[in-house]
């Protein structure tokens, strides 16, 4: 019986590939060309990773957005002090704090991460920082003036025409001394309202809004 190839071509007894197509007729010339042909297996796609959530940017100095805003805020909120203090002192107080929820409220809406309480309080505490630097400039200033014969002569002079400041009249070094202590005092004011404010701002901003 003639032995023929698939291709159609009478192949000689024994014959191991075609003459024609050059297909092995062999069982074991057969498995060693399909093992060379087939392809390697695709490993199967790794899974993807799901990303952490990136912590959200810690409020520091170093954050340039936090620096402006908490900058902006406290010259905003030194000139509200003045106003108030001269229409209604008794409002002082709540101030530096509104100072604190505004800078978090204002940070907030220019970023889309989250505020932590620690964040908004840190924020709040660098918005009063500048206002104790203004205030401790404005003290020490008023301080060396004063400390001049000359300067605490018309201090004098100005605070006597004035009925609710005449009886606050002390004697320079009393005077020099109330300006010594009201630097912690208003060092405690001036950062721990403002941080707490800020932890009301986050607290505030992060409610849901209802849909």
């Amino acid at each position: 019986m003639e032995q023929r190839c698939t291709c159609g071509a009478v192949l000689p007894e024994d014959a191991r590939f075609c003459h024609k197509c050059g297909k092995p007729q062999l069982p074991e010339d057969i498995e060693r060309l399909n093992a060379t042909t087939q392809p390697d297996p695709v490993p199967p796609p790794a899974p993807a990773s799901v990303a952490a959530p990136s912590a959200s940017t810690p409020i520091s100095f170093r954050d340039s957005r936090a620096v402006l805003i908490s900058v902006i805020v406290a010259a905003g909120t030194l000139i509200s002090i003045v106003i108030v203090a001269l229409l209604v002192p008794s409002l002082v107080p709540l101030i530096p704090c509104a100072a604190g929820f505004i800078a978090v409220r204002i940070y907030r809406s220019q970023s889309a991460e989250p505020l932590s309480t620690i964040a908004g309080a840190r924020l709040g505490w660098m918005t009063g920082l500048w206002l104790f630097l203004v205030t401790a400039i404005v003290l020490a200033t008023t301080a060396v003036y004063v400390a001049s014969p000359e300067g605490w002569d018309q201090l004098h002079s100005m605070w006597s025409q004035v009925p609710q400041l005449s009886k606050l009249l002390v004697s320079q070094h009393d005077f020099l001394m109330q300006i010594l202590l009201e630097l912690p005092i208003a060092f405690l004011m001036l950062t721990l309202l403002p941080g707490l404010g800020g932890i009301l701002g986050t607290k505030f901003s992060s409610r849901k809004r209802p849909s």
